[in-house]
């Protein structure tokens, strides 16, 4: 039987968000899952070629020591420390169903979805897992239960986000060695776009579960501890709130949200967001082609 541990990415100036991690974890039954605490990238030098800030190459360090660290037989669970976790998750990976993942490198609970045409697709295979959506006698956390959750390879549709993920012991044989050339050059990008690139080149062999699983809780959103992240602009706004309508669970707060930076009426049933979400980023992109172009 493979074992599973993890850990969660917690900075020692952030008790805050320990605290809240931490009650999270044992509402779900996930208290297995430890605090790893980060690495502090502004007290460790970067290499001259590295292209992202002090936080971010802090991150990635964490999530490296991670995976080199951890038991190399087991499957690990890696969260940062802002997250809002799925009552579906223990069960998804309890040892009956565990062994179904061994055959990936890595198995992503969250990502920032890509849009295109297969979007509204995906998204579709994601709500026919909550069939209770449509339910007004239940509350919107219980409507938006999965009672089955899908596996989706994440080339072509994974774009960036490393906050939630499980890597297997075959994901941390290569990861190891990957992550560790790139972080001797000095990464040219965050830890995200790095598993991207392996991604899309083969290298690694990753999946995505629909729907997801965990997600960045409303405060991750709007507020990071990585600078230099643009957290209020209206592309980011769009994307993220499209990224959390993947999500089994509440998602209470998006429309509000979304009302700072676009102050319209929302449609109050889910996927009449998810296509009035759709709708302004055609619009964007339409007026201008780097609309969905984010800055550092």
């Amino acid at each position: 039987m493979t074992p599973i541990d993890g850990y969660y990415i917690n900075l020692d100036r952030s008790p805050e968000r320990r605290a809240s991690m931490e009650a999270e974890l044992a509402a779900k039954n996930l208290s297995f899952v430890q605090r790893f605490p980060a690495v502090d990238g502004r007290a460790r030098p970067r290499p001259a070629a590295c292209a992202i800030p002090p936080a971010a190459y802090g991150s990635f360090l964490s999530h490296y020591e991670i995976i080199r660290q951890s038991a190399p037989d087991s499957c690990t669970l890696i969260f940062e420390d802002d997250m809002t976790i799925s009552a579906n998750l223990a069960g998804t990976l309890s040892p009956e169903n565990l062994p179904s993942f061994l055959e990936y490198d890595l198995v992503f609970l969250d990502c920032q979805p890509g849009i295109d045409l297969q979007t509204p697709w995906l998204y579709y295979q994601a709500t026919r897992a909550m069939r209770n959506l449509d339910n007004a006698a239940l509350s919107a956390d219980e409507r938006r239960q999965a009672t089955t959750v899908a596996v989706f390879a994440a080339s072509g549709f994974y774009r960036w986000g490393a906050a939630a993920y499980l890597v297997t012991p075959r994901g941390k044989a290569k990861l190891g060695d990957l992550l560790q050339r790139t972080l001797e050059r000095g990464p040219p990008g965050t830890l995200d776009i790095d598993f991207r690139n392996l991604i899309e080149s083969g290298a690694i062999d990753a999946v995505m579960l629909l729907p997801f699983l965990a997600t960045p809780d409303i405060r991750g959103m709007c507020e990071s501890t990585i600078e230099g992240r643009e957290q209020a602009n209206l592309p980011f706004v769009l994307l993220s709130a499209i990224r959390r309508l993947f999500y089994a669970g509440d998602i209470d707060g998006i429309r509000a949200w979304v009302n700072t930076v676009l102050p319209i009426d929302l449609p109050e049933d889910d996927q009449g967001l998810m296509a009035e979400l759709l709708r302004q980023i055609s619009i964007g992109l339409s007026r201008d082609e780097n609309f969905l172009t984010l800055g550092p």
